[in-house]
């Protein structure tokens, strides 16, 4: 492994666990854990990887971090990972692939809809494919905010526009849902945002490819020429899973092993899979949702669902106000794809260790915590902050940027 591979592994790791800058140099970890993080975000793992290996490997090393900091120091601090250290995240995508059908496609799917659906749809008084405002209700109702991803080639955006843009202005996102071609073609992505500019007025934050299609060494280096904030189309189709062993956001690698600006946001979950590849029944399906969000709760990671607005009324599709309803039952940080990175991004501002005393070089995001572990006779006080004392253990509200932890 060259030494630019260890220190982009190092960068990562450090971002992803929230430790403190310098607490591990990068000749520190694992060759294990150094080799299983370089060939993952090079894609090099199994697609079919059932779990989130690369992840339970970074807590398995933080457990690690946390026992020799406690043994030499008596004392130790890192960020959690989500705002007011929730124990997990859930990112709501939707590709909008349709919005509309002939007669003749209803009639020959109408198995899929409701009697009631299907009479409304085929009497023109209900849109069965069309349903931004249906999706987006079921969410606000619980609090929550999504991403919708829309395609340049399929349908006219500036149709869109009257129904789009109250949901945007009340904190719904829309990204570009990438055209054929483009996730290896310069010159079609090109194309296709200026389409999203010229049709909307604004650039897209988020992109997702469609039909998850990705070249590992291309795709990311177009989308971070065209200043993308975040991708999310690395995910499988055929199967469930973790195919990079990631659930987590992380900034992919240049050739040279440089970090990207770009954030990756790893697709977990996708409808299609459940109903297409795998052909499940309903409750099946539902099975398999929950069973997902408990892998990812069990790592604290972030459960990334690809859940299509045009199959919100149909079999199958119909399942997702109940997950919205299992997500609000959980204690998660329920988020769109520009809002959790917003959050990752924010949380990145160094976390500085001098002695015994931890400071930010930067301003902290709201909602930030710190863990906080220290051994018997140990003091810690906090300025600019607030010890709380919970079930998860020690939290260390940071109320601004004069935030200061001492521990003695």
């Amino acid at each position: 492994m060259t030494s630019a591979a260890r220190a982009y592994v190092h960068g990562l790791v450090e971002e992803n666990l929230g430790l403190a800058k310098g607490v591990i140099g990068s000749e520190e970890l694992p060759a294990d854990l150094v080799d299983l993080i370089a060939s993952a975000v090079r894609g090099k793992t199994p697609r079919e990887a059932s779990s989130p290996q690369v992840e339970q490997k970074l807590n398995h090393f933080l457990l690690e971090v946390k026992r020799y900091s406690l043994e030499r120091d008596g004392f130790f601090a890192w960020k959690a990972r989500w705002p007011e250290a929730r124990p997990f995240a859930a990112c709501l995508t939707h590709d909008v692939d349709n919005i509309e059908h002939t007669r003749r496609h209803i009639l020959a799917t109408r198995r899929r809809f409701t009697a009631r659906d299907l009479i409304l749809g085929l009497l023109g008084l209900r849109s069965l494919y069309r349903n931004f405002g249906l999706v987006a209700g079921e969410e606000g109702r619980r609090g929550f905010r999504s991403s919708f991803f829309l395609l340049t080639s399929n349908y006219s955006l500036g149709d869109l526009l009257p129904s789009l843009t109250p949901l945007k202005e009340n904190g719904w996102e829309f990204g570009l849902h990438g055209d054929f071609g483009t996730h290896d073609s310069l010159e079609k992505m090109r194309e296709a945002v200026e389409k999203f500019q010229n049709a909307t007025g604004s650039s897209p934050a988020g992109v997702r490819e469609h039909y998850l299609r990705f070249d590992f060494e291309k795709t990311w280096q177009i989308m971070e020429s065209f200043g993308f904030v975040y991708d999310t189309s690395v995910g499988a189709r055929e199967s469930l899973g973790f195919p990079l062993g990631f659930s987590t956001p992380f900034h992919p690698p240049t050739h040279d092993w440089s970090s990207m600006k770009i954030l990756e946001i790893p697709l977990v979950l996708m409808d299609t899979t459940l109903w297409g590849y795998l052909k499940l029944q309903e409750e099946e399906g539902m099975h398999d949702v929950e069973r997902m969000i408990e892998k990812v709760r069990e790592v604290g990671g972030l459960f990334t669902l690809l859940w299509h607005q045009e199959a919100i009324r149909m079999r199958g599709g119909r399942l997702y106000p109940r997950i919205l309803e299992k997500l609000a039952s959980m204690e998660c940080f329920v988020s769109s794809g520009v809002g959790v990175a917003s959050w990752w991004e924010s949380r990145s501002v160094p976390l500085v260790r001098e002695g015994h005393e931890y400071r930010f070089a930067g301003n902290p995001p709201p909602g930030l915590r710190l863990h906080l572990e220290y051994s018997q006779g140990r003091k810690p006080r906090v300025d600019a902050g607030d010890l709380e004392v919970t079930q998860r253990g020690n939290l260390v509200k940071v109320n601004s940027g004069e935030f200061r932890l001492s521990v003695e």
